[in-house]
C-alpha cells in the first residue's frame, strides 16, 4: 500500500510539473502575441497620426489661401456672400410657403 501511495504521489508530481510547463508555454505565447499586437497598434496609430497631420496641414493651407483671396478682393467676397444669403432666403421662403399650403386645402370649399 505504501508503494501504491508513493506511485500516486510521483504521478501527481509529474502531472503538476507538466501543468507548470504548459502554464509557462502559454505565458510565453501570450507575451509574444501581446508584443505583436502592440507593434501593430503602434504602426496603426502612427499612420493615423500622419494622416491627421496631413489633413490639418491641408486645411490650414486652404484657409490661408481663402484668407488671402478675401483680403485681396473684399468687394467680390461680400457680393458673393450677400448673393448666397439672398438665394438661400428665397429658397427657404418658397419652401415654407409651398409646404404650408397642402393640395387638399382650398379657401373655397364646396360642400
Amino acid at each position: 500500500m505504501a508503494s501504491n501511495n508513493s506511485d500516486i504521489m510521483n504521478e501527481l508530481r509529474s502531472l503538476q510539473a507538466q501543468v507548470m510547463h504548459f502554464k509557462d508555454l502559454l505565458s510565453e505565447e501570450g507575451e509574444k502575441v501581446a508584443g505583436e499586437a502592440r507593434g501593430r497598434a503602434s504602426t496603426l496609430v502612427n499612420g493615423a497620426s500622419r494622416k491627421v497631420q496631413d489633413a490639418a496641414s491641408y486645411a490650414k493651407d486652404e484657409a490661408a489661401t481663402m484668407g488671402s483671396i478675401v483680403r485681396e478682393h473684399p468687394t467680390a467676397t461680400s457680393t458673393a456672400l450677400l448673393t448666397a444669403g439672398v438665394v438661400g432666403g428665397l429658397i427657404g421662403y418658397f419652401l415654407a410657403t409651398s409646404s404650408s399650403q397642402s393640395s387638399s386645402y382650398s379657401p373655397r370649399r364646396w360642400l
